[in-house]
């Protein structure tokens, strides 16, 4: 094991920013990867809520309510004669989204805490160098 007192100065900088960037990717994936996920999750319900529902005909729908001025009335009537499990992948749906907002609020956080900083994001310090 090598002294750290023999290290050349530019080989320790090189060595601390391949930590560091190290870092500033762990510390990305930890805050994007749950906005991730929820984007697959709602694509995944999505899809399945295409396999009950004609799209066509709901946007058909909703274009002539829209112009009637009956939107609201339309929303209600669309969800309440709809079968459970349409009413409930709408309601999953929901949940996801309002947790897929939460999450790129994060994630937005994130970038811009490492953008803001050339510290570590974790802590606002730099480690101490042996000289």
């Amino acid at each position: 094991m090598q002294d750290e007192s023999i290290i050349q100065p530019s080989t320790r900088k090189t060595l601390r920013q391949r930590v560091m960037r190290r870092i500033y990717v762990l510390f990305m994936i930890r805050n994007i990867s749950p906005f991730a996920f929820d984007c697959l999750v709602i694509v995944v319900v999505a899809f399945i809520a295409t396999l009950f529902v004609s799209v066509q005909d709901v946007w058909r729908n909703l274009s002539v309510a829209e112009s009637g001025g009956n939107l609201s009335n339309f929303s209600l009537s669309a969800f309440s004669s709809t079968e459970l499990e349409m009413k409930l992948l709408l309601v999953v749906l929901g949940v996801v989204g309002f947790f897929t907002v939460r999450h790129l609020k994060q994630a937005v956080r994130a970038v811009r805490t490492l953008r803001g900083n050339n510290q570590t994001p974790i802590t606002n310090h730099q480690p101490k160098e042996n000289q």
